[in-house]
């Protein structure tokens, strides 16, 4: 028995593991050298490098420096330089395990930008495609020699030569490679739209992708660039969106860029997402990191949308730097008062005593007798201790709050409010106990439940007051959005309807006015959609439309949440409802009454039409569309604005096409297959669309679909069926369709096709071709050639595998 092995050369066993992290300048290629092998290398920056010409292979000699003088025309360092010899000799060391030896096989193994031999590089081969590894050395080569580019060639190779790699949040050298891509993106808004597209579209499992996304788009060098990435996480595009979490996430990178306009952007990126609170993070961190004018700016933003500081602690560095600059506080409380919150009191107090370390003794010190606290330093009581003191039957209101003021109360929170209100016998009560917290100087705070409790007491409605107060929802749900509009629809499947007037009071903050109306109108309409309610989302529209309000005015994702109703696989009629008709004819009766939306939230209806095989319906809606949308069409009459020509050729485009065709040729349920007659009524709509609203229509797309269709019925696999299979279904002969075809569509190629080749292109083509990474075929370059020779030499022969002598282990 012989056993031939390769040589006997010693592989290091441990891997190394390299971070790539977006922070850093300089990318660490090894860790395998000492520190003073890591002194004398000079690294090449490639962090904000510019965009380079992808050359994959070592440079030549007219490239290389001549005379002292370096070669403009060549943007990257040269191969051959000194500091670049050690980071080769470093990576072909770790090349070897791969049987990579040579510097031109690893420049050779490294060039697969491209799919020209698919199966020449390893990792086309199956072995070798999901090797991490393997992906490192490769992009560490691409690097030296392109950069960036670089880094994007390695990219387009491990999505679009094979199997995609997944690069899934499972294994730190996976994220490493992630981090890698991350940087390029931060220089190249480009490539990160591609790489956030083909994230979105693979689905991978990394659960921060927003965060990582949009924070590489925030510290590179196009932030504007982030909102609209984004917008591809929220509904209706996608789901993967996970909340504050993912916001907070973003957040680092805005404060690490080196772009004045980072925070603005992602003050952008705050509008684009659903509503929640980040304000105690956000303000915290911009102060610990001393940044005060855009804590100011980023401040005046979350209180505009309604996030506001939860302890008034927070505003305390404001406050402070206001006093410091002599700065008047009424600008700073007016908007904080104007949102809801109740910190006025407070803030003056800190705001006198910090400048009295400029101007002497504080004011409320000057005169103790004045004082409402007698000399006591006003502190916090706790929220429960102040609750239980109100809800004590023993003590009037009266007695009980001034007790309190003088051993230091100045803020009451929700659960003494709770308190407050349940012990007050009427409205007028009530309100006297709110006006006599003022008196006192003490604040309510920004609690979502105090707020609505005073809204709601100065609108007069004590019913609705003892509806809030009597509850057993917790303080903070008040808060939750999400959960309400949740609760919401809960509430109107089982028209529980006190429950509902409610949760609409809570989600509007308590206000009564127009705008607070066509708000809950909104809501109501939504919650009627989620159940199928279409009666009462009419109610709900008729009641926008009598406040004067638009329904893609007041909720601009309104119109998403109707096409994911739409757009269901399997849409059912139930009650002898047509839900499609009505939503669409819903949508229709909005579009003609005032509210506008764009061409493309059309989709939805079409697809719903289409996939239920109403062909008749949908191409009176297809016609229908076109003639609101095209120029000076009903659109442009109605609403004065003018659609541009490109946006209905895009949503009339290649795709749309496809599905048409696809639509006309599927046989039903209930029906064996499709008449030819019927399955040729694309040719109809296509003609009139191209005729009619100029829309483009590729002929050489739409016939080999057309050849692709006629494969399924008369290709070779389905004469491969069962003989009553063929009778049933092959009641038309192949030369039907093509007369048929000849006869309703009267585009011609350019170049004349013969009749015979269409039939033989139907009926003997589209076996799917085994590639040669799919038939394992090897192929190998001259430099592996050279390397198996080398290692033939190096084949041990064993004589005797189980008793060996130290002869085995000479070379024969």
């Amino acid at each position: 028995m012989r056993l031939a092995c390769g040589s006997l050369v010693r592989w290091p066993r441990t891997s190394c593991r390299r971070a790539f992290l977006l922070e850093a300048q300089y990318h660490q290629y090894s860790s395998r050298y000492h520190q003073t092998d890591r002194d004398s290398i000079d690294r090449p920056r490639w962090l904000y490098a510019l965009r380079r010409g992808i050359s994959t292979l070592p440079a030549g000699p007219a490239d290389r420096p001549s005379g002292g003088l370096v070669v403009t025309s060549q943007p990257y360092a040269n191969l051959d330089h000194e500091s670049d010899r050690a980071e080769w000799e470093i990576l072909l060391d770790d090349a070897i395990p791969f049987g990579i030896r040579t510097k031109e096989q690893l420049c050779f193994e490294a060039d697969v930008g491209h799919q020209a031999d698919i199966g020449s590089r390893l990792v086309d081969k199956l072995a070798w495609r999901q090797d991490i590894e393997l992906w490192h050395v490769l992009l560490r080569a691409q690097a030296l020699m392109n950069g960036h580019e670089g880094i994007k060639v390695i990219w387009k190779a491990a999505n679009h030569r094979g199997k995609a790699v997944r690069f899934n949040n499972k294994d730190p050298r996976v994220n490493a490679l992630w981090s890698t891509f991350l940087s390029a993106g931060s220089v190249d808004a480009q490539f990160l739209s591609t790489l956030c597209k083909m994230s979105l579209r693979s689905n991978i499992d990394r659960p921060a992708l927003f965060a990582e996304i949009v924070g590489a788009a925030l510290e590179g060098n196009h932030p504007e660039r982030a909102p609209r990435l984004a917008s591809w996480f929220v509904p209706p595009q996608s789901t993967r969106y996970r909340g504050r979490e993912d916001l907070l996430g973003a957040f680092p990178a805005a404060c690490q860029s080196d772009s004045a306009g980072a925070l603005k952007e992602f003050c952008k990126v705050y509008d684009v997402v659903p509503s929640t609170h980040i304000y105690t993070e956000v303000i915290s961190a911009l102060w610990e990191q001393e940044r005060p004018s855009d804590a100011f700016e980023v401040h005046s933003h979350l209180v505009s949308r309604g996030d506001l500081p939860p302890q008034f602690e927070l505003l305390a560095p404001f406050i402070n730097h206001l006093a410091a600059h002599n700065k008047p506080l009424g600008s700073f409380l007016s908007p904080l008062n104007a949102a809801g919150a109740s910190f006025e009191a407070q803030a003056h107090r800190l705001w006198d005593r910090e400048r009295s370390r400029f101007n002497g003794l504080p004011t409320e010190s000057l005169n103790i007798v004045a004082s409402h606290t007698l000399g006591v330093k006003p502190k916090k009581l706790s929220d429960d201790f102040v609750a239980r003191a109100f809800a004590t039957r023993a003590f009037s209101f009266d007695f009980a709050v001034n007790s309190l003021r003088l051993i230091g109360l100045i803020e009451v929170g929700p659960l003494a409010v709770r308190q407050l209100a349940l012990t007050a016998p009427d409205l007028s009560t009530l309100r006297l106990r709110f006006e006599r917290l003022a008196e006192l100087e003490i604040d309510t705070g920004s609690s979502a439940f105090v707020q609505t409790v005073k809204t709601v007491c100065n609108a007069g409605r004590w019913e609705m007051v003892q509806t809030l107060v009597n509850n057993d929802l917790h303080h903070e749900v008040f808060q939750d959005s999400a959960l309400l509009e949740r609760l919401l629809t809960e509430y109107c499947q089982t028209r529980d309807w006190p429950q509902i007037n409610r949760t609409l009071t809570i989600l509007c903050r308590g206000e009564m006015n127009d705008k607070a109306q066509a708000r809950s109108a909104t809501l109501l309409f939504k919650s009627m959609l989620r159940i199928r309610d279409l009666n009462g989302a009419l109610k709900a529209l008729n009641s926008l439309r009598a406040l004067g309000e638009d329904v893609s005015r007041a909720s601009p994702r309104l119109t998403g949440m109707i096409l994911q109703c739409m757009c269901l696989d399997k849409v059912n009629r139930t009650h002898g409802n047509d839900l499609i008709a009505s939503l669409t004819g819903l949508m229709q009766d909005m579009i003609s009454t005032g509210s506008s939306f764009p061409v493309k939230y059309w989709r939805g209806p079409l697809r719903a039409l289409g996939q239920m095989g109403r062909i008749n319906e949908l191409e009176c809606l297809i016609y229908w569309i076109a003639e609101w949308y095209k120029p000076r069409g009903l659109y442009e009459r109605v609403y004065m604005g003018v659609p541009s020509q490109r946006s209905l050729n895009d949503f009339f485009g290649e795709t749309f096409q496809k599905f048409i065709m696809l639509w006309c040729f599927k046989a039903r349920k209930g029906t064996r297959m499709v008449h030819p007659e019927q399955s040729m009524r694309w040719t109809r709509i296509l003609k009139k669309l191209r005729d009619h609203y100029n829309i483009p229509v590729n002929e050489y797309a739409v016939r080999w679909i057309f050849i692709r269709r006629l494969r399924l019925i008369f290709g070779t696999e389905m004469r491969l069926k069962h003989r009553s299979w063929i009778q049933r279904y092959h009641t038309v002969t192949l030369d039907r369709y093509w007369n048929l075809y000849d006869k309703m569509w009267d585009a011609r190629p350019k170049d004349k096709v013969k009749y015979c080749d269409r039939m033989e292109v139907v009926l003997h083509g589209g076996t799917r071709r085994t590639g040669r990474r799919r038939r394992m075929i090897t192929f190998r370059s001259p430099e592996q050639e050279r390397g198996q020779r080398y290692l033939n030499s190096d084949i041990v022969m064993y004589r005797d595998l189980f008793n060996a002598t130290w002869e085995d282990y000479q070379k024969q």
